[in-house]
């Protein structure tokens, strides 16, 4: 049987790996086209292209692995179906499960890959290569983010900075405003810079103003030059979420973000809510792909391969539909977000499953 599952296992690694070549360089491509004259404009040297492709790396493989995972197991199936040898199998009585394992086994690996990445190495990288391309368009100044806004409701906190370098974790332009749990102000802070040192703000040149149960100034402002921030419990990664789009945030950024932002409209939640289902739910499209393609690449080693790859593709491309129609329902409020991005991965799961039932 180890015999077995390694034939099966080198039957759709291998081509599993030059499609994901293929398709890598496929989408540089797709993306040189759309960024080369932005690279040529501000002469990009050829080490920072190639520094920037390969942060892109963690995403493209996110993007492309399902596809990629669906046509090896299309051509794995069809190869052993056309040279009989899935028949061969069966009638030596080998069951059908057995068949299976190594497909499912890649499957899983690649859905535990895809989590890895997606969770830890995608949103890092990809914000990285961000902020690469901003750095070279703007050599002469560091890239920073515009101004952020955040409130932190859980302990009366509400800041205003006009600019944050992500590289240093230094602030530009801080106002702190802290209020009571009754909502009345209590002080405001202000500072031309903070750093993060020491896992701690340092906030240098810069006025603490006083205020009363009212709400009323309590004498001058007192001046101060360099003050050590330990009481402050919010760190660079708050604030810098603030700038970030969904796509470079992790899972586990966004429900953070969410639930410091609960003030905000329902509607902005939703779609926040909506992303991070998604985030959660795209692995399992690689067991989706290598489930839709086992009963098709089966059929389509005996019967022919065009109808076989047609309806392959109408049903991964039909989930990707139904996925885009039910997170917009969910993005509208018309349905929750957790819906919106679960129920097309299990409805084309359920059929994925139907069919293979039937190869029975």
């Amino acid at each position: 049987m180890k015999i077995l599952a390694r034939h099966l296992t080198h039957h759709m690694l291998q081509p599993l790996l030059y499609l994901l070549l293929t398709f890598s360089l496929l989408f540089i491509i797709a993306d040189l086209t759309n960024h080369g004259e932005d690279f040529y404009r501000y002469k990009l040297s050829l080490r920072t292209i190639a520094t920037y492709y390969s942060w892109q790396l963690p995403s493209m493989v996110v993007i492309t692995i399902p596809i990629c995972l669906l046509l090896a197991t299309l051509y794995s199936l069809s190869q052993l179906t056309r040279s009989s040898e899935i028949t061969a199998m069966r009638a030596s009585g080998i069951s059908l499960n057995t068949l299976l394992q190594p497909y499912l086994a890649i499957a899983i690996a690649a859905l535990l890959l895809t989590t890895f990445i997606n969770e830890w190495l995608s949103p890092q990288y990809s914000y990285q290569a961000h902020q690469l391309i901003q750095q070279e368009k703007e050599s002469t100044t560091p890239p920073r983010t515009e101004p952020i806004a955040y409130r932190n409701p859980t302990i009366g906190h509400t800041w205003t900075i006009e600019k944050i370098d992500p590289r240093t974790y230094t602030l530009h332009g801080i106002t702190l405003r802290q209020q009571r749990p009754d909502g009345t102000d209590q002080q405001k802070i202000t500072a031309t810079k903070a750093y993060w040192l020491d896992r701690h703000w340092w906030f240098e040149d810069g006025t603490l103003q006083a205020f009363n149960q009212q709400s009323n100034l309590m004498g001058k402002p007192q001046p101060f030059q360099i003050r050590e921030m330990r009481n402050l419990p919010e760190s660079p990664e708050d604030f810098l979420g603030e700038s970030k789009d969904p796509a470079h945030l992790s899972a586990l950024q966004l429900r953070h973000y969410i639930q410091n932002h609960l003030f905000l409209s329902s509607k902005t939640l939703a779609g926040y809510r909506v992303d991070f289902h998604h985030k959660l739910a795209t692995p399992f499209v690689c067991l989706l792909a290598v489930l839709l393609g086992i009963p098709i690449g089966n059929h389509t080693g005996r019967r022919g391969s065009l109808p076989g790859i047609l309806l392959t593709l109408v049903l991964f491309f039909g989930y990707y539909a139904t996925q885009f129609t039910t997170q917009y329902l969910a993005r509208k409020e018309l349905i929750s977000p957790a819906l919106g991005s679960w129920l097309p991965l299990i409805l084309f799961l359920l059929i994925a499953l139907l069919m293979i039932r039937k190869m029975r």
